[in-house]
């Protein structure tokens, strides 16, 4: 939660790592507005065929969100009118 009761979302990627030889690490990356949308992803298996071919061919293999310093939007509470919402204005 930002200042001002406003929700902050940045940048995350799903990251996926691997090694294909001893000397060299390959990285992918998925990106999303909001390090939901990839959890969301890991957690509903989304990228679990891709995991498991990787897996059967690759040694040292990772998955995970890293969420980025990148704000992606900043969602604001929109303004209430003062008074109760029966009451009329004359």
């Amino acid at each position: 939660m930002g200042s001002g009761g406003g929700m902050i979302y940045y940048f995350t990627a799903l990251v996926i790592s691997y090694s294909m030889d001893p000397d060299t690490v390959t990285k992918s990356y998925v990106w999303y507005d909001r390090e939901r949308h990839c959890q969301e992803a890991m957690n509903d298996s989304l990228a679990d065929p891709l995991y498991t071919q990787l897996y059967e061919l690759y040694d040292d293999l990772a998955m995970t969100c890293v969420v980025s310093d990148q704000v992606s939007f900043v969602l604001k509470p929109k303004l209430r009118p003062e008074g109760e919402p029966w009451e009329t204005k004359p």
